[in-house]
């Protein structure tokens, strides 16, 4: 039977088999779909989206606006951040940092293993060393050095000034 004008249902209508509509699909109510569904072009969706399951993205994600999630995000490849990252938390690297610009430490920095400097080493305040400090080359000391402790030399010692000493030399 071929309808050639409106159809309207009073109740409810009931297809059997497979239903094609070649024009726009206008509901006005809620739709419940007890089975998959499938876009074949582009959706837009103008309210909020809830999905109460998994997704699967099987392409990029674009998001314009700001975003929020409030679980654990596990990320499988690179993560790229265009601009500014933010950790409100602590943060754990299992692996290689590599920084490509300036690094800027705003507290204390504990290294628990070695760690070694490929460059100049600049400290602007003082200085601790708990342990031997062994020095590999030559070392320049602008200010006055104090020695607290023994005092060992296993070369010779040059002195372009006057020597001063409180006890026997």
């Amino acid at each position: 039977t071929v309808l050639v004008g409106n159809l309207a249902v009073g109740g409810t209508a009931t297809v059997a088999s497979n239903a094609s509509i070649g024009g726009t699909l206008s509901v006005g109510g809620a739709v419940h779909l007890a089975s998959t569904l499938t876009v074949a072009g582009n959706t837009t969706l103008t309210g909020t989206l809830g999905v109460g399951g998994a997704v699967n993205l099987a392409s990029t994600l674009t998001v314009a606006g700001n975003t929020t999630l409030t679980g654990t995000l596990g990320v499988g490849g690179a993560a790229n951040c265009a601009s500014t990252a933010t950790v409100e938390g602590a943060t754990h690297l299992q692996s290689t940092v590599s920084v490509g610009g300036a690094v800027n430490l705003l507290s204390t920095a504990t290294v628990s293993g070695a760690a070694g400097f490929l460059g100049t080493v600049r400290v602007s305040g003082n200085t601790t060393v708990g342990g031997t400090l062994d020095v590999a080359g030559n070392t320049s000391l602008g200010g006055t050095a104090v020695i607290t402790g023994n005092a060992t030399f296993d070369g010779d010692v040059s002195v372009s000034g006057d020597i001063n000493a409180n006890g026997n030399i």
